[in-house]
């Protein structure tokens, strides 16, 4: 008897969804324009033909994959072990998304969907930030951020950039741009771009299941009773407060800390500001078609510079007013966070 309900053997009807989403899966991971969709084919699976489907497509992706990332290397001429990090990071990030998504029932990291998220992110960006600096330590990589840096310019100068603009690119070098790079992702820009992706791909493999099901799918409801822990608000305020600090004294290790807890305080109420609004669309009784163009318009100015920034930041502020505001019905136990949260 298999006690997680996972890997467990496939009906005939299971296993041919699970071997094409294994499929569909490997198929975006190893092209460059889909690649951060590979894991939409997994959520998919286990939204629309349940846990064992999902568990047993990452078996059949991790292992596909592995062999066509053996095969690539072999054609290339390479060594086997130059592909041993392509295919950790396909199996690593695979597994902790379909935890996410759709997580064993008696396994003991069972949480809320969004504290899974959040979790899995944590994991996901150690991962990321491993696999940048072994390949910024390659031969060439700074060969090919000169040539993205020089593209980049030359395209601005044919948009008709100002001159100042125009001189600031051309002063910019592979190494400078490196350098922010390294600075950026240690400080919590991978631990953001992990929630995204997992965020996205859970969400966009949740609409592709109702899209193509007879049955609405039921799935756990990620943020609209998400409520960061109470005592974030604390840390929040401390990390602040701590960064400006680490960052005066010249600490390093300690400041890419406490930047890293600043990013995941701001991820949890980034979160629960997203909660709030859903929380009050479904109160609201909006039409579907309007839901669908409010949403579209949401993920419009997220993929807009500038914009995203106010947008985020905006919908973080709401999550964090909470702590004041009831905006949703107040739990009905617990104290509150602050000495007048909840009033």
């Amino acid at each position: 008897m298999n006690p997680t309900g996972i890997a467990a053997p496939l009906e005939r009807k299971d296993l041919i969804p699970a071997l094409i989403g294994a499929g569909v899966s490997i198929f975006f991971a190893r092209i460059g324009l889909f690649a951060f969709f590979f894991l939409a084919p997994l959520g998919f699976l286990a939204f629309r033909h349940g846990r064992k489907a999902a568990w047993n497509a990452l078996l059949f992706a991790v292992a596909g994959n592995a062999l066509a990332a053996l095969a690539a290397a072999s054609s290339r001429g390479a060594a086997p072990a130059g592909a041993f990090w392509g295919i950790a990071y396909f199996a690593i990030m695979a597994c902790v998304f379909v935890w996410i998504a759709a997580p064993p029932p008696n396994s003991p990291l069972r949480a809320c969907g969004a504290m899974r998220l959040i979790a899995g992110s944590c994991a996901a960006a150690l991962l990321l930030i491993a696999a940048f600096f072994r390949a910024a330590a390659s031969p060439g990589f700074l060969d090919q951020l000169g040539a993205i840096t020089d593209a980049i310019a030359s395209w601005r100068g044919a948009a008709g950039a100002d001159v100042v603009q125009a001189a600031l690119l051309s002063d910019i070098t592979p190494e400078m741009t490196l350098e922010f790079m390294a600075a950026v992702m240690l400080r919590g820009g991978a631990l953001f771009f992990s929630a995204l992706l997992f965020f996205a791909c859970r969400q966009f493999s949740f609409l592709l299941a109702r899209l193509f099901a007879r049955e609405k799918p039921a799935a756990e409801n990620l943020l609209a009773a998400f409520r960061a822990p109470r005592k974030a608000i604390w840390a929040l305020s401390g990390s602040l407060l701590l960064v400006v600090l680490a960052s005066a004294a010249n600490i390093g290790g300690l400041e890419i800390l406490i930047w890293n807890i600043l990013v995941l305080c701001g991820i949890m109420y980034l979160a629960q500001g997203l909660g709030i609004l859903q929380f009050f669309l479904a109160r609201a009784a909006v039409p579907p078609f309007l839901r669908l163009l409010l949403l579209a318009s949401f993920f419009i100015m997220l993929l807009s510079p500038g914009i995203n920034a106010v947008l985020l930041g905006g919908v973080a502020l709401l999550g964090i007013a909470e702590n004041w505001v009831p905006l949703r019905a107040p739990e009905t136990n617990g104290t509150p966070s602050t000495p007048q949260a909840g009033d």
